[in-house]
């Protein structure tokens, strides 16, 4: 029994860090926004804001813009700065009382991580789901650790 208790610290995972995904950040000319469906366009001073005003912040070449969906709730899309694609993803809700510096969506500009905190889509697990943006800002999924819906600890990844 006392080698169990000294094995259970080996066994925590490893949690995915922003540092361990390093890219370089895209300096080049910006392209403007791909409003080519109907939703895009509904909502195209979102995008443009985005492209003019914002800083990449996600990827490397990625505007992360949030999309209101409903108290507690976001829908978060990529903007490419190269090519203008617009990316849209699951929504992100359920955070209950968090500290008003609290982010649903953490990502870095310089990192190719990206992390979704809630539930994704209104279910599954409640919690910080950890992903990684390849070249065409689509996601693959990582890890997901269940928070039982307690967000006010800090995101240890970076």
């Amino acid at each position: 029994m006392l080698l169990a208790c000294y094995a259970l610290p080996a066994l925590a995972e490893e949690l995915p860090k922003f540092s361990d995904h390093n890219v370089k950040v895209y300096t080049g000319k910006r392209a403007k926004p791909r409003l080519d469906h109907e939703f895009w366009r509904d909502r195209s001073e979102s995008y443009r804001s985005a492209i003019e005003d914002d800083k990449i912040n996600a990827g490397g070449r990625f505007i992360v813009v949030i999309l209101p969906c409903g108290t507690e709730c976001q829908a978060p899309t990529f903007l490419d700065v190269r090519t203008g694609r617009i990316t849209q993803f699951f929504t992100v809700t359920d955070w209950g009382d968090v500290p008003d510096d609290f982010k649903p969506v953490v990502s870095r500009a310089d990192s190719r991580l990206i992390v979704f905190r809630g539930l994704r889509n209104e279910e599954g697990i409640k919690g910080n789901h950890y992903y990684l943006i390849d070249d065409r800002g689509e996601l693959k999924h990582l890890h997901s650790t269940d928070t039982g819906g307690n967000f006010k600890a800090a995101l240890k990844a970076e």
